[in-house]
C-alpha cells in the first residue's frame, strides 16, 4: 500500500516510526495457513516463506536516507541483493513515486479487510511527526512479534515490541487503533474502522475462515473456491 509523504526522508522517517506495527498489519491480513493441502500451523505461511529472503521482513532502525542507501550498498556489495529494486522490506520509500510503501500483508480475504488495511496503513503514516525521532525497538522483540503474527494470526498472543509485554492480539490491535485514533478522525474513517475490527474479530481473519472450512469438511480445492468469489459487495473506497 502506498501513502503518500512529503519527501524521500520522511518517507524514511516513517518506515522506522511504524515498524512497532508491522506485526499488527500482518495478524489482520493472516490469510494463508493451508500450503502443499496440509495446514501449516501458522496463520501465514505465505509470511514464513517470505521471510526467507535477507532483504524481507522489517527494515532495520534508520535514522536517514543516508543510513538507508548504506544499507543498501551494503546489501549489494555483499551480494545478498543484485540492486535496490531487490530491497523486499515491509515498509520502505517507494522508488518511483513519492509515497512509502507498506507492504507487510498477507493477501486479505476480500475486499473489506483489504480496505480496513488501507485506512489503518494511511493514519499510520499521518500519525508520524518525521521531526521526532522514533523510539530504537530491539530487532529480537520485532521478530518474535513477527512470529506469533504469522503464527497466530488473531487468534492468540502478540508481542509489544517496544516493551517485551505478551498480550492478546487483539489488544495490540485495539492499541493501534487507539495510537492512531486522531488520523482516523480527521480522515472520517474511525467508526468504519472500529465497526469492521468488531466484525473482524467475531468471524475471524481469512486463516480462520479457512480453517473452520476444513473443519466442517471442506476440501482445500473448495476452500479455494471459496475465497474467490466475491464476499465484499458495495464496498466503497476511502476518500
Amino acid at each position: 500500500m502506498h501513502v503518500a509523504v512529503q519527501s524521500r526522508a520522511h518517507a524514511v522517517a516513517v518506515a522506522t516510526a511504524v515498524r512497532p506495527w508491522l506485526p499488527t498489519l500482518l495478524a489482520v491480513s493472516a490469510n494463508s495457513p493451508i500450503y502443499d493441502g496440509v495446514d501449516t500451523g501458522y496463520a501465514s505461511w505465505r509470511s514464513v516463506q517470505w521471510s526467507r529472503w535477507l532483504s524481507a521482513g522489517p527494515p532495520p532502525h534508520l535514522r536517514s536516507e543516508a543510513e538507508y542507501d548504506r544499507e543498501v550498498s551494503e546489501m549489494i556489495r555483499a551480494g545478498t541483493i543484485l540492486d535496490d529494486g531487490m530491497v523486499y522490506w515491509d515498509v520502505l520509500p517507494s522508488r518511483r513515486l513519492p509515497t512509502v510503501e507498506i507492504r507487510v500483508a498477507d493477501v486479505p480475504a476480500d475486499s473489506a479487510d483489504t480496505l480496513l488495511l488501507a485506512r489503518l496503513c494511511r493514519a499510520l503514516v499521518m500519525s508520524v511527526d518525521p521531526e521526532v525521532d522514533a523510539p530504537v525497538v530491539p530487532d529480537s522483540r520485532l521478530r518474535r512479534a513477527y512470529w506469533l503474527a504469522a503464527h497466530d494470526g488473531l487468534d492468540g498472543d502478540a508481542v509489544d515490541p517496544a516493551t517485551g509485554i505478551v498480550l492478546p492480539a487483539a489488544s495490540r490491535l485495539a492499541d493501534l487503533v487507539a495510537r492512531v485514533r486522531d488520523a482516523l478522525t480527521v480522515t472520517g474513517d474511525l467508526e468504519s474502522v472500529e465497526t469492521h475490527i468488531d466484525a473482524l474479530l467475531a468471524r475471524g481473519n481469512g486463516a480462520r475462515r479457512q480453517r473452520e472450512m476444513l473443519a466442517a469438511g471442506s476440501s482445500v480445492p473448495e476452500v479455494a473456491t471459496s475465497l474467490a468469489v466475491p464476499h465484499s459487495v458495495g464496498v466503497q473506497a476511502a476518500p
